[in-house]
């Protein structure tokens, strides 16, 4: 089994695309992908795939009050088939959602970290900080991926959050979107944080999902899945990266009068 959370800090840099793309992209095709919807401001997925919200996270938020739940359970009784992988979608009332993720996260988490098989488990927890009901997945998680944004409004923010996360046992590390104007190595240095990939930013008015298999989103895809290929070797990243004053008193500097654009969620 491996586990995977994908989380933001602010804004909407994209998590929701880039969980499936790693859902789409995984390079064992053997192995059985599951992406679950913990988004405690509500899902969209149901809608963006067109498989709807039930059965789905409420139905499995209610199943985690019994005991006797396995994996394979999860999957039986919450997950809709999306071509080669699945989706447990969550509803979307933010309301409905976070009650479901406040009392049975913690639950479905271990249901999953109990999972033997070689599935690949795929987490969108949307905005993701120690307060969030979605805490327990990034806990139990191989890897987390803090998605931001490539300014240094954004990037400013990573530090912190990624040093909180880490308290709480987490393994984090960044993925970041561009635009920005700063090399991964860069913005390593700034936020102490592994940064596995920037993610180029696709310029589309076309927001549906269906759109990602346009020529315009070849280069994404070509570093989504090279991302995927990176986190199937196993291992944990969430080394420590030195040096931080002097980059961050440079990249404050640099960044006077740059005005960057947020990226799309």
């Amino acid at each position: 089994m491996t586990l995977i959370v994908l989380g933001s800090i602010a804004g909407s840099p994209g998590v929701t695309r880039l969980a499936v793309g790693l859902a789409a992209g995984w390079p064992e095709p053997e192995r059985e992908r599951v992406l679950v919807e913990a988004d405690a401001d509500g899902g969209r997925l149901g809608a963006l795939l067109g498989v709807g919200v039930e059965p789905g996270l409420m139905e499995l938020a209610m199943a985690a009050r019994a005991s006797g739940l396995t994996a394979t359970g999860l999957l039986e009784r919450g997950s809709a088939p999306v071509g080669e992988w699945s989706v447990i979608p969550a509803p979307a009332s933010s309301e409905q959602t976070a009650s479901a993720l406040t009392h049975a996260a913690g639950a479905l988490a271990n249901t999953i970290a109990a999972d033997r098989t070689e599935r690949v488990w795929i987490v969108d927890a949307g905005r993701l900080s120690v307060r969030s009901p979605a805490l327990p997945f990034a806990r139990l998680a191989d890897q987390v991926l803090l998605v931001t944004a490539g300014s240094f409004a954004e990037l400013q923010l990573v530090a912190h959050r990624a040093d909180a996360l880490r308290a709480s046992g987490c393994a984090v590390a960044v993925v970041v979107v561009e635009p920005t104007s700063w090399s991964a190595a860069e913005i390593a240095d700034f936020v102490g944080v592994a940064v596995l990939t920037v993610v180029p930013h696709v310029r589309t008015r076309d927001a549906r999902l269906s759109a990602m298999s346009s020529t315009a989103w070849r280069g994404w895809w070509r570093c989504v899945t090279d991302l995927a290929t990176l986190l199937a070797g196993g291992g944990r990243v969430g080394a420590e990266v030195a040096d931080l004053g002097a980059l961050g008193a440079g990249l404050s500097a640099r960044d006077a009068g740059l005005q960057d654009t947020v990226t799309e969620g």
